[in-house]
């Protein structure tokens, strides 16, 4: 695992200076993954979302949210989005620190989603952190948009690779509802993994 890499510091430092969240939050990937999440909510009528990795805010004005916690690992991210949305009332953001979501339930949504996240978790104790929160969150549905498979080394400080079923195996509360193939493979290799909570196990 790549643990040295510091990720939390990498992005921090990224929107400091002006950088954005990547081209995955823009053109026709920013279009591709807000026709997926919004057919979703359009589909199961899905009012109450939670964001893990909110961003710089550019892909959440393709988002049809009603209501909307963006939350990030960086504070100037958080930033960002509440100065960029600052006259909509439906939308709220906050800081987030893997394993400290310590909310019993309080912070529940229909729907959470995580977006060209998780295998920008380079720490292994932070991706296991965030992604048991992504889904104790939620009280049906998840989407992930991320790599699914795993490789011995990405190349690439900013990028560690993972099985991700192999760790939804910890999960059984939570069965796969879909797969939805990347679109533009030449674009992205990140692909959607939509969940849905098992009927017993709903709040």
């Amino acid at each position: 695992m790549n643990q040295a890499f510091d990720y939390k510091r990498y992005w921090e430092q990224a929107y400091q200076s002006g950088e954005t969240s990547g081209r995955g939050s823009y053109g026709i990937l920013a279009e591709f993954k807000a026709e997926v999440v919004n057919g979703l909510i359009q589909r199961e009528n899905i009012a109450r979302v939670i964001e893990f990795g909110c961003g710089d805010g550019n892909q959440l004005q393709y988002m049809n949210y009603n209501e909307y916690l963006g939350v990030d690992v960086s504070v100037t991210s958080v930033g960002l989005c509440a100065s960029r949305f600052a006259d909509d009332s439906s939308k709220s953001f906050m800081l987030y620190t893997p394993g400290l979501w310590i909310n019993r339930g309080f912070l529940q949504a229909d729907l959470t989603v995580c977006l060209d996240v998780l295998y920008h978790i380079t720490d292994e104790t932070d991706f296991r952190n965030t992604l048991r929160d992504i889904l104790h969150s939620s009280t049906e549905w998840v989407a992930l948009y991320t790599r699914l498979e795993e490789t011995e080394n990405s190349g690439v400080s900013t990028i560690q690779d993972r099985n991700l079923f192999h760790y939804l195996l910890e999960y059984p509360e939570f069965n796969v509802h879909e797969i939805i193939p990347q679109r533009y493979p030449d674009q992205s290799s990140a692909d959607f993994v939509i969940l849905r909570r098992t009927p017993s196990s709903r709040a």
